[in-house]
């Protein structure tokens, strides 16, 4: 079995098939972007939302977007500027892998990296790593979080629990000296940072929508988002972050506002999701 996953990775790795990878995911980027169409033309109000977004939370989520990149270029490990370079663009390109059905454009982009240094073994390892660390290692800290979210200190409290709880969970992971040598928890610091991050803008974004009790639903809103990147498979994660929000919200009623940010979210991750999709596509295709 060992040495049919060696052949295996040794295939996908193979020069001549690198060359085919990168026209196929050609064909999912252009596929890719037709869903992405489709998908904010599909009613007035994401084209509505779209021309309204807040350029400042844009901003932030973009340099979040930046960290994560940055932090796959960490984990890849390669040496030379030139490498970091374009597996950076990789990365960026594989954003807009996202959005074809299965999960399949994410996992081929990825696969096609440059850089000889990079196996598909530990690419894939990487992969799983990040789909499924952010949800282990966020959402305990955010529902201890609705303990003390009347605190006048919510926010130093969530801080220090995020950062008390990586430390240990990564000193009990670490424990297997195998995965401490290939790990994306390696790069803790830029880890802890983009959950942090994202979970101040997450709160930003329901404050500046107007509402008062904007932890409760920033809280509610994150849960959905890290528990939805359980769901391998599904484009970006369509429907699932937005059903458990709506479920955690424990309404028989959906109100229009709800309905309206999750809207807005949405469209905020796709306009960054495809800024650097596009980015990454033209320096990949003219590279």
């Amino acid at each position: 079995m060992k040495n049919n996953f060696d052949k295996l990775f040794s295939y996908l790795s193979n020069y001549k098939f690198q060359i085919k990878l990168r026209r196929i995911n050609v064909v999912i980027a252009l596929i890719s972007s037709i869903y992405i169409g489709i998908l904010i033309y599909s009613s007035e109000d994401n084209l509505n939302i779209l021309l309204t977004t807040n350029l400042v939370e844009v901003f932030i989520l973009g340099f979040i977007y930046f960290l994560v990149g940055v932090t796959w270029v960490k984990f890849s490990a390669v040496k030379v500027d030139s490498q970091k370079k374009n597996i950076f663009f990789d990365w960026s390109y594989s954003n807009i892998g996202k959005y074809f059905p299965g999960g399949i454009g994410l996992i081929s982009i990825r696969l096609n990296q440059d850089g000889e240094e990079v196996g598909s073994k530990k690419i894939l390892f990487g992969l799983i790593e990040e789909q499924l660390l952010v949800p282990i290692l966020s959402l305990p800290v955010l529902f201890i979080s609705t303990f003390f979210i009347d605190s006048q200190y919510f926010f130093i409290l969530i801080t220090l629990f995020q950062i008390i709880f990586i430390y240990i969970f990564k000193s009990a992971y670490f424990r297997n000296k195998k995965i401490n040598n290939s790990s994306l928890l390696n790069f803790s610091n830029y880890l802890t940072i983009t959950i942090l991050l994202t979970n101040f803008l997450t709160f930003f974004v329901f404050y500046n929508l107007g509402y008062e009790d904007y932890l409760n639903f920033g809280i509610y809103y994150l849960i959905a988002s890290y528990a939805g990147l359980l769901f391998v498979g599904i484009p970006a994660g369509l429907g699932i972050r937005e059903g458990i929000f709506l479920f955690l919200l424990g309404t028989n009623i959906v109100i229009s506002d709800d309905l309206n940010a999750l809207l807005y979210f949405r469209i905020l991750y796709l306009i960054v999701d495809i800024f650097y999709g596009i980015l990454g596509f033209i320096y990949k295709t003219k590279k």
